[in-house]
């Protein structure tokens, strides 16, 4: 379409500087020749005139006198007026060498400075909208890659308003950037659609406690009973809901209940590093004794997780570590979720049994822009399920799910 637009400019500024060349000289030989035609016709209608007596014989003779006089200047116009400077074959090749000219020069000036694979930019509603596309910072920015990653997801979701799991990406891509209050309305969404699903409840319930500032509100508190009742096991909500206690001053309460916490992890749980490390580090400011109250710790420390997965552990953060998190500038928050995922990755790698955590590295590296990488994590995320189809099926499910090209 660009192409044929181009094409027709082009052609009609070339057709606008040979048109004059073909008939300017044409055009005023013509006025001239119809001028002296006329002039031709009146004189023999008043010499017929004459003949029949309809006007007298010096009458007659007064207006052929004029009419001739007229006839005489028109042809002298004939005789001063310059020559045609080229002849009319050569006029046309002049024509046909401008319009080459003109074609040739813009197309090559377009491919010189030109940028036909840029396409264009949406006109912005407002002028508020500009500043703020302004301040988020171009598509080269990885802000605002990440940025435009969410457009799509919202715009997605405008269209299928209907698709849960939608609205639980949408809400783990406004956890990353910050946004907790609309990350807790879009996992809102995905539990209206599906109400019994502990891991959208759950989530729902962390990004509500980071909307509150790290507070577990009544609200919070709620959603987590309610994750509790469909999925008693779900670490995240025990995690927050110790929190709520401890928040209340029942310190020992909530201490009894991350150490039950820690006891209950599964072995190969991803998150039982980081809930153990949380727990010794609050016991050491508290001066709680631990000894003989947690189970061994693992041989191979835990690397740091880059959050709760869907179903997964609470991050754990203290409350003064989610208000300097709220601090931040998007670079620094940016800086922040890209070593997140780094540790995530580096996890899985010690840990490659964790289906929801490659699942969770997937929707990071596609909410990033990260098309390539997440390909190749599907690749050995695959690889490491090699001997169970079925967690090949969900992974592959998955990864289409979040537009991972899987090949």
């Amino acid at each position: 379409m660009l192409w044929m637009v181009l094409t027709l400019m082009m052609v009609l500024a070339a057709v606008g500087l040979t048109v004059p060349l073909v008939r300017r000289y044409d055009a005023a030989r013509a006025a001239r020749s119809d001028t002296v035609g006329v002039l031709k016709a009146q004189l023999g209608e008043i010499e017929a005139q004459a003949a029949t007596g309809a006007i007298a014989e010096p009458e007659a003779e007064a207006l052929k006198t004029d009419l001739k006089r007229r006839l005489l200047a028109e042809g002298r116009r004939d005789d001063d007026a310059p020559a045609r400077p080229l002849s009319e074959r050569t006029l046309l090749y002049v024509a046909l060498g401008v319009v080459a000219v003109v074609t040739l020069a813009g197309t090559g000036l377009y491919l010189k400075i030109g940028r036909p694979d840029v396409p264009a930019a949406p006109a912005l509603k407002n002028g508020a909208e500009g500043a703020a596309a302004l301040a988020g910072g171009g598509a080269d920015h990885p802000q605002g890659e990440v940025n435009a990653m969410i457009a799509q997801l919202e715009a997605q979701m405008q269209r299928e308003p209907g698709n849960a799991e939608g609205w639980r990406m949408l809400g783990w891509s406004y956890l990353q950037t910050g946004r907790n209050a609309e990350a807790a309305q879009a996992y809102g969404r995905a539990v209206q659609l599906a109400p019994d699903n502990g891991d959208y409840l759950s989530a729902q319930g962390e990004a509500t406690v980071l909307a509150a500032d790290g507070q577990v509100t009544p609200a919070a508190q709620e959603i987590f009973r309610r994750t509790l009742a469909v999925q008693p096991d779900d670490p995240r909500a025990r995690y927050f809901l110790a929190v709520a206690k401890d928040q209340a001053g029942d310190r020992d309460g909530a201490m009894n209940d991350w150490i039950a916490l820690v006891k209950s992890a599964p072995p190969d749980a991803p998150w039982a590093g980081e809930v153990r490390a949380f727990v010794e580090r609050v016991a050491a400011e508290r001066g709680v004794d631990l000894k003989g109250r947690l189970p061994p710790a693992p041989a191979l420390a835990q690397a740091p997780a880059m959050g709760p997965p869907m179903g997964g552990a609470p991050r754990g953060p203290t409350q003064q570590q989610m208000a300097d998190a709220q601090k931040m500038s998007q670079g620094d928050r940016q800086a922040m979720i890209e070593g997140m995922v780094s540790g995530l990755a580096q996890r899985l790698k010690q840990n490659p049994k964790d289906r929801a955590g490659w699942e969770q590295l997937l929707r990071a590296r596609m909410v990033l822009g990260q098309s390539s990488q997440a390909a190749a994590d599907y690749r050995a995320a695959s690889q490491a399920f090699s001997g169970s189809p079925g967690d090949q099926q969900a992974l592959r499910e998955a990864a289409l799910q979040l537009g991972v090209p899987v090949g």
